[in-house]
Order: structure tokens, then C-alpha cells, then sequence
């Protein structure tokens, strides 16, 4: 470990920032987010609910079993015009007749089975890629909260490397004010020499509080990504890599889920084609009834007779015409398609984009890192030497205060380009599909 990261490593750990035992490194806190973040455990179960629809369709190729009953109690059973002719009467004339018993007791039980349908066919294929396409969201999901955390969890870095900058500063700071104390109380300072340095303390007490109060929030923001309760204790690992990452490549694997989803989408969207068109075909099913009718007569001629029925049969079902219905609904189905290809070829080019974006800003970062990095090391020395030239009277305290925000200014673009390196390689994975682990 090199001086300045134990020396980072030190006051973060006195200042209460930072906790050896409980550290969570990048990779520990995107698996508990994608175990724990709440987008995730939603869209897991989008994947049960469709799991469900898929039961729902598969369960229409299944045999149905139903059972009616009906029972009548006639107050005055209903009669039916006859001829006359039927029971000795004229010919030309009609009587009306009541038959049947008063209490009637009816019960049927049928099965149908499905034998020819296309559109459960299809509909089985288009539950498959259904369940394909919820987990490729949930994967994408997984993919956004993942980009999110690394996003945050840099930036926490970040901060908590800005705060022992000028916490570092604010101590060399009050060290001086010790100094020119003393040497204006033996009249080799002057008053405002002190003032100004008190200044200068106070906006590094400032900047210190604001920092703090940044990091903060940051944390809150990690715990709301990675599920943990806001009132729960969070410590992440705050020393920075300083080892420049790799850059990448023009040899690449271009696995991104938005570019699977849109697929998926274009399948199904065919399917529903075809279902469609299924509409104009047939549906042949297979049943089978068992009927009893119990009907009976109460009182001293008391009756009571069961007749059962038994029978099965083959049902047709056919639209022949619906009013171009069919047609309508299967020309919006192409335009979708139609749509769903100007997407695709839009998202293929965005990524092309987004993938040559990134690497320019990692080539560009990946040398200012460097540049900058010097500059904090020679603003380091410039600003111990200045304070070594007024403790001997060579220089004033006006140059001394410059010498630091020259430091501060280094230190502040240090880890504005180290920031700005983490995050290009971060959109370079997330442009390559490249950031979690399928």
C-alpha cells in the first residue's frame, strides 16, 4: 500500500467513515442488490405471474369437466297445443295439453376434450417466449440496478477521498495559523496574515461539511439500492484503485438485453400473427354427457320415475365471417412488426454509439488520470515549499494560500477524471452487456 492511501486509509478510519470489519467491496454490494433491491424482487415475480399465464394457457388443451343440475317444482305444469284428431277429437281442431310430473329433477355431467385447435397451439409456443422475454426484462433490470450501485459507489469513493483531502489540508492549515501566531506575537507576522488563514480554514470546514453531508446522501441512496433499511448500518470499501484500469479493445462481444428483448418481441409479435390467422380455421372438440331426470307426484297416486340419457359427440366451431375483424387486427400486427424493425435497427445503432462513446472517454480519462496525478504531486510540493518559504520570511501568507487552493484545485480534478475513468468504463460494459454475469 502506498503512503498516501495509508495516510487516506487512516483518517477515514478515525473520522468514523470508514470500518475495516464491515467494508463491502463493489462486487458484495451489487449481489445484495440483486438479491434485495426492490426492482429486482418485483420483476421476479413478473417472472412467477408469468409462469402462472403459462399454467393458464396449457390448462385450455386439458379435458373440462361440468356439472348442472336443475330442479322445478311446476305450480301449474305448462301445456303444449296438440290436434284433436290425436285423442278421437275432429279433425282441424286443437286441444291443449299439460304432460309431465310436477316435481322435476334434472342433472348432467359433460366432458370435452379439445381435439383440433390452432390457436392453443400457438398459444403454448407464445407462452415460451413470453417466459423468455420476463426474464430477459429481469435480467435487465438486474443490469440498470447494477450500473446504478457501481455509479453510486464510486461517486461514495470519490467523496470520501475528497473529505481526507481537505481534511489533510484543514490540519496543515490550523498548523500554519500555530505558526503565524507566534510570529506576529513576536511582530514578524502581520494580523491579517492570521485572519486570512483563519479564512481559509473556515472554507475548508465548509467544504469539509458539504462533502460530508454528499456522502451522505450518497449512502442513503446505496441502501435504497441494495434493499437495506435506511435505519440499518452501511460501510463500503472507500480507498480508491489507483491501478488505471485496462483499456478496452476493438475486439468486443456484443451481448446487450435490450437487442434480445427487441427480439423476442418480434418472435412473439409473429405468433400473434399466426394466431390470428388460426381464426379462420376450424376448432373440432370430442364430448361426452350423462343426463338423469328424476320426475315425480306427490299425494296418494305418489310417483317417482329416473329416466338417464347418455350420449357423446363431436362439436364444430367455425367463424366463417367476421366483419374483416381478423384482417384488421392481423394488418396492425404487421405495422407493429414493421416498427419493431426500425427500433431494432435504431437500438444496433445507438449501441454502436454508446460502445465508441466509451472507449473515446476511457482513452481520454485514462491519460488525464495521469496528468493529473502528477499535478496533485506537484502542487503537494509547491504548496510544502511555500509553507517552508514563510516560516523563513521569504515569501508572504498570500502566496501560501494560493499554493493551497492550487492544491485544492489539483486535488478536485484528480478526482473529477478519476470519476469521470471509473464511469466510461462502466458505460463501456454496459454498451458491450458486459456488466453482471448471466
Amino acid at each position: 500500500m502506498k503512503s498516501s492511501q495509508r495516510f487516506l486509509f487512516a483518517v477515514l478510519y478515525l473520522s468514523g467513515t470508514l470500518t475495516q470489519a464491515q467494508d463491502l467491496t463493489l462486487d458484495q454490494l451489487i449481489n445484495k442488490a440483486l438479491s434485495s433491491n426492490f426492482d429486482v424482487q418485483a420483476a421476479r415475480l413478473d417472472e412467477q405471474r408469468t409462469e402462472a399465464q403459462i399454467a393458464e394457457v396449457r390448462a385450455g388443451a386439458r379435458p373440462r369437466v361440468n356439472v348442472s343440475g336443475d330442479y322445478r317444482r311446476y305450480l301449474k305444469i305448462p301445456g303444449q297445443v296438440i290436434p284433436a284428431s290425436l285423442f278421437g277429437g275432429p279433425e282441424g281442431s286443437y286441444a291443449v295439453a299439460a304432460f309431465g310430473l310436477p316435481y322435476n329433477l334434472s342433472t348432467t355431467a359433460q366432458v370435452t376434450q379439445p381435439l383440433y385447435n390452432q390457436s392453443l397451439t400457438i398459444g403454448l409456443k407464445a407462452a415460451k417466449v413470453s417466459r423468455d422475454l420476463t426474464a430477459l426484462q429481469t435480467q435487465k433490470t438486474k443490469e440498470d440496478v447494477a450500473y446504478d450501485v457501481a455509479a453510486t459507489y464510486y461517486n461514495l469513493q470519490t467523496t470520501a477521498q475528497q473529505i481526507a483531502f481537505l481534511r489533510s489540508n484543514l490540519a496543515s492549515t490550523e498548523r500554519l495559523i500555530r505558526i503565524t501566531d507566534l510570529l506576529r506575537q513576536n511582530q514578524l507576522a502581520k494580523g491579517v496574515d492570521v485572519d486570512r488563514l483563519q479564512i481559509s480554514k473556515t472554507s475548508a470546514q465548509a467544504q469539509i461539511e458539504s462533502a460530508q453531508a454528499t456522502y451522505n446522501q450518497l449512502l442513503n441512496a446505496l441502501k435504497l439500492l441494495t434493499g437495506t433499511p435506511q435505519a440499518d448500518s452501511l460501510q463500503i470499501r472507500t480507498t480508491i484503485e489507483e491501478t488505471t484500469p485496462v483499456a478496452p479493445g476493438n475486439e468486443f462481444v456484443i451481448n446487450r438485453t435490450d437487442l434480445q428483448l427487441l427480439d423476442h418481441q418480434k418472435e412473439l409479435n409473429s405468433l400473434e400473427q399466426r394466431n390470428i390467422k388460426a381464426g379462420f380455421f376450424p376448432t373440432v372438440s370430442a364430448y361426452g354427457t350423462a343426463n338423469s331426470s328424476v320426475y315425480a307426484i306427490g299425494g296418494d297416486n305418489s310417483y317417482i320415475k329416473n329416466i338417464p340419457g347418455y350420449w357423446f359427440g363431436l362439436q364444430l366451431n367455425w367463424s366463417v365471417f367476421d366483419g374483416l375483424e381478423r384482417k384488421a387486427k392481423l394488418g396492425q400486427k404487421r405495422i407493429d412488426d414493421q416498427k419493431l424493425d426500425i427500433q431494432l435497427r435504431q437500438l444496433r445503432e445507438a449501441v454502436a454509439m454508446d460502445i465508441a462513446n466509451a472507449r473515446n472517454q476511457f482513452l481520454v480519462e485514462q491519460q488525464n488520470i495521469a496528468t493529473n496525478r502528477g499535478q496533485v504531486t506537484l502542487a503537494e510540493k509547491v504548496y510544502a515549499q511555500t509553507q517552508l518559504q514563510f516560516k523563513e520570511g521569504t515569501v508572504d501568507i498570500t502566496d501560501v494560500v494560493q499554493a493551497e487552493n492550487s492544491l485544492r484545485e489539483a486535488q478536485n480534478n484528480y478526482l473529477t477524471t478519476l470519476v469521470k475513468l471509473r464511469t466510461a468504463e462502466l458505460d463501456w460494459k454496459k454498451a458491450t452487456g458486459s456488466l453482471i454475469s448471466r
